[in-house]
C-alpha cells in the first residue's frame, strides 16, 4: 500500500523499469517515499482488519484499494493490476508508462 501511494505521488507507473527513470524522477520517488512513510507514522499506520483498530492512514489513501474510484488529482478511474504477484493500484493518466 505504501508503494502504491509513493509511486502515485511521484507520478511513476508501477511497471517503469528502474534503469529507465531520470535522476529527477528518482528524487521525486525518494521524496514521495519519505512523505508517505511520515504520514503513515503520524497516522499510526494503516489498519484494514477488524481485530486491531490501530491507525487511520487507510482513510487517506490516494490509490491503494481504490480501484474504480476517481484519482484525487485528475479524476481518472483508479486501475488495479498485478505486479510481481502483488496487487498494485495506480492512475493510468497521472502515472502513464512512457
Amino acid at each position: 500500500m505504501y508503494t502504491d501511494e509513493a509511486l502515485n505521488i511521484a507520478k511513476l507507473h508501477p511497471l517503469a523499469a528502474s534503469d529507465s527513470i531520470t535522476a529527477k524522477q528518482a528524487e521525486a520517488l525518494r521524496d514521495a517515499v519519505c512523505q508517505v512513510l511520515k504520514e503513515g507514522i503520524r497516522s499510526n499506520g494503516a489498519s484494514i482488519d477488524w481485530v486491531y483498530r490501530g491507525g487511520e492512514f487507510q482513510n487517506h489513501f490516494r490509490v491503494y484499494d481504490r480501484e474504480g474510484k476517481p484519482c484525487p488529482t485528475c479524476g481518472t478511474e483508479i486501475q488495479r493490476m498485478t505486479v510481481g504477484q502483488r496487487g498494485t493500484h495506480y492512475c493510468p493518466k497521472c502515472q502513464s508508462l512512457r
